[in-house]
């Protein structure tokens, strides 16, 4: 069973990294085409709408999903009241958005953004019929959910494309949310092969109590990462917003995307093994270990390159994302530890940790972002920001470490992952003081950092290098 499960995870893990790294990068590449084609404006306008949903978004994930997915006896019955639960929920809360527009709309001083609003509002309810994806992933059937997920992503963004072209503008945007949304749906029945059945409502308190402790962690996380979006579409305009909302995606979405993998294959994965302590330990300190030697690599690369970056793929008028690229990026290297670390304790049932953890995020953040806006503008909000998600990290560390019974679980696991990334970093952006033409510094930055990553994995962790380099030529 050991090797079925480890072969499970492993084969998730190849899956699920795989499909989000590539999601990843043709999101980027249809961005800046977008941002080739649309103003700073659109984008901040779809962005402040975005953040209504989110909100919203943030009372509808009740912790089904993770609740379905962590138990180990849930019935069909039980899954399918679930379901009809999210349905109605969905659809109360769609309609809520929906007729909420003017008041969101006040809020941001925007008028504009009422019927942007009111049309994003749908896509709340098209989530519902993502459901089955979460029978994929407890089944650990990564491979269909995958290519839903990118099926879905690539044909959206290419009718925005088209849009913009034919001058939609700002729409092309909203109707690529909504296109995605209902492609999503559809191939998640198709490839999930499940419909709802007789609902059981026996027996489901447990799941329901677990899920309002997600609920809780969701919606305090929403203020965590949100609040910041809230705060600059509320006083600073749709400009900044839309530069915002740029540097926003590029160093944040790598972090969720983290969670998306680790949530998805390590969660139901090591749930199985959540009452053997010294299992449990080895297998989640090894998948740290090797998460962290790639992620926080990769984050401390997109933190020095992220002036470059910027300006020769979105262009000059979007020049001032780099600079906010280049501190948000310490943000997203946080909040992708926390999501590693989060999945461990997800996996033994500890729900709450995560509701507290991300009120420790507010609780810290939003007063110096208050302090430091009126002096300091978008880059006072940063800083904020930046100091909760350490404190986050901090919480987050304690718990994990109780939760693996060992002292230092966290740090001891990813030590080698900073001393990488320390030593890419400086080098790397040192380039920047050259004041070399921006193409030809991203290149010159592309390719040390690369070379210095390899050897330091190569002296770092010589066995996996070299296994790696093995399968490579296997493939060959």
């Amino acid at each position: 069973m050991q090797k079925t499960l480890k072969k499970q995870v492993l084969n998730g893990i190849a899956w699920r990294g795989s499909a989000d790294i590539l999601q990843q990068i043709l999101q980027i590449v249809f961005t800046i085409i977008l941002a080739r084609l649309l103003t700073r404006g659109d984008f901040g306008l779809v962005a402040m709408a975005l953040i209504v949903n989110r909100f919203v978004k943030a009372l509808t994930s009740i912790g089904f999903g993770q609740a379905i997915i962590q138990s180990q006896e849930i019935s069909k019955g039980q899954i399918s009241a679930l379901f009809y639960m999210q349905f109605v929920l969905n659809l109360v809360l769609t309609l809520t958005v929906y007729f909420g527009a003017g008041l969101a709309a006040s809020f941001f001083e925007e008028p504009g953004i009422r019927p942007i609003i009111e049309a994003i509002a749908v896509v709340l309810f098209l989530q519902t019929f993502q459901f089955p994806n979460i029978l994929m992933r407890k089944r650990m059937e990564f491979k269909n959910f995958s290519i839903a997920e990118i099926s879905s992503m690539v044909i959206s963004n290419v009718v925005a494309v088209i849009m913009a072209l034919y001058g939609f503008g700002v729409w092309s945007l909203v109707w690529r949310l909504i296109i995605q949304g209902v492609i999503y749906g559809i191939l998640s029945f198709y490839f999930g092969q499940w419909l709802p059945g007789k609902p059981e409502f026996k027996g489901i308190k447990p799941l329901l109590k677990f899920g309002v402790n997600m609920l809780g962690a969701q919606m305090v996380y929403f203020f965590a990462e949100n609040m910041i979006g809230l705060l600059t579409g509320r006083y600073l305009g749709k400009e900044i917003m839309g530069m915002f909302n740029i540097a926003f995606n590029l160093a944040i979405v790598p972090a969720s995307k983290i969670q998306s993998v680790l949530t998805s294959v390590l969660t139901p994965g090591f749930s199985k093994l959540q009452y053997e302590v010294e299992k449990f330990r080895a297998n989640y300190t090894k998948a740290l270990h090797y998460t962290s030697l790639l992620f926080m690599p990769f984050m401390v690369m997109l933190m020095a390159i992220s002036n470059n970056l910027i300006f020769v793929f979105y262009g000059p008028e979007w020049s001032e994302s780099g600079k906010m690229l280049s501190m948000l990026a310490v943000v997203g290297l946080l909040r992708g530890l926390v999501h590693i670390l989060r999945s461990a304790i997800i996996s033994k049932g500890k729900s709450r940790v995560m509701l507290v953890s991300t009120l420790v995020e507010v609780v810290v953040s939003l007063p110096l972002m208050y302090l430091l806006l009126p002096h300091l503008g978008i880059y006072g909000l940063i800083c904020g920001y930046m100091v909760g998600a350490l404190s986050g990290w901090v919480y987050t560390s304690f718990f994990y470490n109780k939760v693996l019974e060992e002292n230092n679980a966290a740090l001891s696991a990813i030590k080698e992952a900073i001393y990488m990334a320390f030593i890419i970093f400086i080098p790397v952006y040192s380039i920047d003081f050259l004041n070399l033409k921006p193409l030809f510094g991203l290149l010159l930055q592309l390719i040390l950092g690369t070379m210095i990553f390899v050897f330091l994995l190569r002296k770092f962790e010589r066995e996996l290098f070299e296994s790696l380099l093995i399968k490579m030529k296997i493939k060959k």
